[in-house]
């Protein structure tokens, strides 16, 4: 298909967000082409979908695994269709916070089949996968402290369904994780959440740099 297909996962407030912006801001120096979205609400359809997965409902009424599971997938397919297929198809760099290793972590950790899981993604990834998946893991319970002052200190932010969940509920998350970089070492790079972010980028860079180049993208502004 061409282009490059970076994805960056983790448990909520291991810094997803601000490595998403940092590596974005690398790629500009170097005079990339390249695309940032998020899942979900990667298009303007999806940005419907996005409220409505991740914050809390007044009335009490809660999704129930499936529905939650095929929503998730809903979003994926469309923003594969309208985003993230035409921009590696004119060969430029996507960079996602958040892909398919989410939905393994997320929902098979509600209790999703694997079978679930497998069938559903060969209908809307039909194989795509990230050429790199930057793993950000952090300890759960020190991850929420950082998601949760975050929330605190932004009145305005309500994305946090999730964030809500129970501790061990987020442990299990981070082990599906863990089992999904044990399973593709190849692909999924476990980079440790707790340093510096300044620290972290760079670490980041020093994988992503050399792959790019790999890839028959040139290397501008400061190089790998």
């Amino acid at each position: 298909m061409g282009g490059f297909l970076i994805t960056f996962e983790g448990v909520e407030g291991s810094g997803k967000s601000t490595q998403v912006g940092l590596l974005s801001q690398r790629l500009s120096r170097e005079g990339l082409p390249f695309l940032v979205s998020r899942e979900p609400g990667g298009t303007e359809l999806c940005k419907g979908l996005r409220p409505l997965l991740l914050t809390e409902h007044g009335d009490g009424e809660k999704w129930c695994p499936d529905a939650e599971l095929l929503l998730f997938c809903a979003d994926r397919a469309q923003h594969l269709e309208a985003v993230v297929r035409p921009a590696l198809r004119m060969g430029r760099i996507v960079v996602l916070d958040r892909f398919e290793d989410s939905t393994w972590a997320y929902q098979g950790a509600q209790g999703a089949k694997e079978k679930t899981l497998e069938d559903l993604s060969k209908i809307v990834a039909k194989g795509l996968k990230p050429d790199l998946t930057l793993l950000l893991d952090a300890n759960p319970a020190k991850a929420l402290g950082r998601a949760g002052a975050r929330n605190d200190a932004d009145e305005g932010f309500s994305e946090t369904r999730f964030d809500n969940e129970a501790l061990d509920f987020h442990r299990k998350v981070r082990e599906r994780f863990l089992a999904i970089a044990s399973r593709e070492p190849g692909r999924v790079l476990v980079v440790r959440a707790e340093a510096d972010p300044a620290g972290i980028a760079e670490k980041i860079w020093l994988e992503v740099g050399p792959r790019l180049k790999a890839a028959g993208f040139s290397l501008g502004g400061r190089g790998v």
